[in-house]
């Protein structure tokens, strides 16, 4: 069996037994997405005489994967969402098994209308723009999908997601950090000190996406129809997608500067009003600093990681050795944020 027929036939099986497609079921078409940091993404179309063609994607762990996450968890919190208002996608099975022909653990879910945008190309971050001055679609459903996701009770998710309060995320990524950077960085060591010197007074844990932006978003006609990407996930404080929706690194800022909007899609204050009607939350301008100084250092962590996987020849992934480019203006609004 070539290598195509055996990833058809993994597919076929992992949805029989979940009760997804019957016997009769074939695989009409079956190929990879681009894309896929830290998971690989191939989308398929399966024909069933019973249940209908059904359009799923296939979310795969490969070895050497950029960032050492959880696919099981990944899948118990996609199960924990439906049936909520959150747009998530449907499931349909999953193989936990490390030897697979998608060469790494697997779950299947439903594809969604829409694509992810992408707000380091200006030409798509213009079209995020251009809707704030229209419809704001986009806007609204941003905020809207997470509030619903921060509307959710801890115990929805209890048992399914790791819980991490204020200390155990620093201690997490600092973890990250220090096993994984080439060089030392006296300004990211400081912006741990600081971050663990402010932290904010608790409120109740709920659950956080942990790389809420719109880059992790379907987009379609105007609107938002999912929330994908969920690697990150934890039982904490809901501030921290708060922070993390704000940088202006996922309003386009890499080497250059982004848009003056959050996400590329909405002015920060009408964002955190429209969160704050929607949730009853008051939001804590300083708290939300102190996570997005968090935030920040997440993301640090995470492409250190990836040029310590490229510096090791664990990959031959260009992509990983480009993002030494982000990690000055990372670093500049650390201390932006900090305020030195």
């Amino acid at each position: 069996m070539d290598a195509g027929a055996a990833r058809e036939a993994a597919l076929l099986e992992a949805m029989r037994d979940a009760g997804t497609v019957g016997e009769r079921a074939r695989v009409a078409e079956l190929s990879q997405m681009e894309g896929g940091w830290s998971r690989h993404t191939w989308a398929a179309t399966v024909s069933d005489p019973d249940a209908g063609e059904l359009e799923v994607i296939v979310r795969v762990r490969p070895p050497g994967a950029l960032l050492d996450t959880d696919l099981a968890q990944e899948f118990r919190t996609y199960r924990a969402l439906v049936d909520t208002p959150v747009p998530t996608p449907s499931l349909h099975g999953m193989v936990d098994a490390g030897d697979t022909p998608f060469d790494g653990p697997f779950f299947v879910m439903e594809r969604l209308p829409g694509r992810s945008p992408n707000v380091w190309r200006p030409r798509e971050r213009k079209l995020l723009e251009a809707d704030w001055g229209g419809d704001r679609g986009y806007a609204r459903d941003l905020v809207d999908a997470l509030a619903a996701i921060h509307a959710l009770p801890a115990a929805a998710v209890e048992g399914a997601v790791v819980a991490r309060d204020f200390a155990a995320t620093l201690d997490h990524w600092q973890g990250v950090q220090s096993e994984q950077a080439l060089v030392d960085d006296p300004v990211v060591e400081e912006a741990y000190a600081w971050a663990r010197s402010r932290e904010p007074d608790p409120v109740a844990p709920r659950l956080v996406h942990g790389d809420y932006r719109i880059g992790n978003c379907l987009i379609d006609d105007g609107r938002v129809t999912g929330v994908l990407d969920w690697e990150l996930s934890f039982v904490g404080d809901p501030r921290f997608d708060l922070g993390y929706v704000a940088l202006d690194y996922h309003a386009g800022k890499f080497a250059k500067p982004g848009s003056p909007l959050l996400n590329g899609v909405a002015e920060r204050d009408w964002f955190e009003r429209r969160y704050a009607a929607a949730t009853g939350m008051t939001v804590d301008r300083e708290a939300v600093r102190t996570f997005s100084v968090v935030g920040l250092l997440m993301l640090y962590a995470i492409l250190v990681t990836g040029l310590r996987h490229y510096d090791d020849r664990a990959t031959d992934d260009i992509r990983l050795a480009w993002t030494r480019f982000a990690l000055p203006g990372l670093r500049q609004d650390m201390i932006r944020l900090m305020g030195w």
